[in-house]
């Protein structure tokens, strides 16, 4: 696997040029292929970047280096157990020993348990690489162990995970940046999220008198917090694009030519001011409060 981003390159370069490591790293995002090319990458560099050693990895033979997968729902306390096996042995081609744990959030409770007792006292200059596309589910305790990256899916493993979209929708997720595993996950749903968004959207900008109406049936089509986020990240993106074209800007246009008109009769101060109120909902959300009471307010309040 070659790694395609110099940013995270070079963030990741950084960390081990200060000489600085941690045992735990958890590297977050919204596309595996790309998580692990970014765990391959990480961990080359620690055990050092040698024709020998790339070569080592890559034939699955290095004996300072494991990877860990499953293609089964979860991952067991067995394969935790056999994990730690192999990191308890000193390393003999390089100075340290790095092992990476796919897909984190599949371990049992028991396994992440069993994982917790290691990286709470892991042996001298092991570094685990623990890679996640859904953070959530993890335990707080683990996450307070860890030191948390980042790394937003690229493009084209993205593109891949999404082939079941039309080209209309994959613009706006891409556009948009939205979590494309969660995205994967809703499966035809996001479709009707997206419609919903975008129909909401218009009746809100409009001034309609029933766009407090469109609200229920909106959320009734969420099935998690989660997905209530991603309605606000998508209402969040067509206030924007209407801010844009109102500013005679064509650099974010996630719903393209989807939308006619959308500049019609708008101004900045109360497009700014609607951007304002999907802010506060979404600090609203994340505080538990209920979705049907958060967008309520959203829009009421947006009235002034």
């Amino acid at each position: 696997m070659k790694a395609e981003n110099s940013v995270v390159e070079n963030q990741l370069n950084r960390i081990i040029e200060n000489g600085r490591l941690s045992h735990t790293y958890m590297f977050e995002g919204d596309a595996i292929e790309t998580l692990k090319r970014y765990g391959e990458y990480f961990a080359l560099n620690i055990l050092g970047d040698t024709p020998r050693h790339a070569r080592l990895i890559s034939e699955g033979n290095h004996p300072d280096y494991f990877y860990l997968e499953t293609s089964e729902t979860t991952i067991k306390k067995e394969a935790i157990e056999d994990l730690v096996r192999r990191m308890n042995r000193k390393p003999t081609e390089s100075d340290y020993k790095v092992y990476v744990i796919e897909a984190f959030e599949k371990l049992t409770p028991r396994a992440e348990n069993s994982v917790l007792k290691f990286l709470e006292d892991p042996p001298d200059k092991t570094i685990a690489i623990l890679l996640t596309i859904d953070k959530s589910s993890i335990l707080p305790t683990i996450h307070s162990r860890a030191q948390h990256i980042h790394i937003k899916g690229e493009r084209n493993d993205r593109i891949k995970m999404l082939d079941a979209l039309s080209q209309a929708e994959l613009t706006t997720v891409d556009v948009l940046a939205l979590n494309a595993q969660h995205v994967k996950d809703l499966e035809a749903s996001f479709s009707d999220l997206r419609q919903a968004a975008m129909a909401f959207s218009a009746k809100w900008l409009g001034n309609h008198p029933l766009v407090l109406i469109e609200i229920k049936p909106m959320i009734d089509l969420c099935q998690n917090r989660r997905d209530y986020g991603l309605l606000l990240q998508m209402i969040d993106g067509y206030v924007r694009q209407c801010l844009h074209e109102l500013l005679d800007l064509e650099d974010f246009r996630p719903f393209g030519d989807e939308v006619k008109n959308m500049k019609a009769g708008q101004r900045i101060e109360k497009l700014s001011h609607m951007l304002e109120e999907i802010q506060t909902a979404n600090r609203l959300l994340q505080s538990n409060v209920h979705p049907m009471l958060v967008f309520e307010s959203m829009v009421i309040c947006s009235k002034g």
